[in-house]
């Protein structure tokens, strides 16, 4: 039996459909109702978005059916499922802050207590400290010392830059000098060389 069309009078009264939203004519909305739960969208009672009633068992595993962590076993409601992969599941892993090997969030934190009271060497203070409090011991013993040596790091490349900037433009002045030389010597060379030339001439000619 074919559905009655939507009437758009708006002295017609009319229901709403449960299954599309849609505003219905109330003479057909028994027919409408009938036609659009065996064939159109249904509501879903989870997040309310309209469903293909053959893509509703689907859209149900996909969206909001509950999961079961494979970690830690439990089962997790599926909007939730991402906080508790990165927050919450117990045998999530986790790295050492230390030594960076990974482990159970259930044992990283007793690994930490021992792995965080290992000894590192400490060259500027000929000492051992721990790795747990290797960080605020570098803040604040050797924050301002490496400061002043990066400094004087900096003061002397400066200095070095500036020598080599004050000997390079006397060693091209004295280059250039030097090419002078050569060239003057080389034309009084040939000059001279003329010169004789002629004056062995005139006498042959006498």
């Amino acid at each position: 039996m074919a559905v009655a069309a939507d009437s758009a009078d708006p002295a017609v009264a009319t229901s709403t459909c449960a299954h599309c939203n849609r505003e219905i004519p109330s003479p057909n909305i028994t027919l409408h109702s009938a036609h659009c739960a065996r064939n159109l969208h249904v509501k879903c009672e989870h997040c309310g978005d309209m469903v293909p009633r053959k893509h509703m068992d689907r859209h149900y595993d996909d969206n909001h059916a509950p999961v079961n962590c494979p970690r830690c076993e439990q089962t997790v409601e599926h909007e939730l499922w991402d906080l508790h992969k990165r927050l919450q599941c117990p045998q999530r892993m986790l790295a050492c802050q230390y030594c960076k090997f990974e482990l159970p969030a259930d044992d990283i934190f007793e690994h930490q207590d021992v792995c965080g009271n290992r000894t590192k060497y400490c060259q500027p203070c000929n000492k051992d400290i721990r790795l747990r409090e290797w960080i605020g011991h570098e803040l604040l013993l050797h924050s301002k010392t490496n400061a002043a040596a990066e400094s004087s790091r900096s003061m002397l490349e400066k200095e070095e830059g500036g020598r080599h900037k004050q000997v390079r433009p006397a060693f091209g002045l004295k280059h250039k000098q030097l090419l002078l030389t050569i060239a003057i010597t080389g034309l009084a060379v040939l000059i001279g060389s003329i010169l004789f030339q002629r004056r062995i001439g005139s006498s042959e000619a006498q």
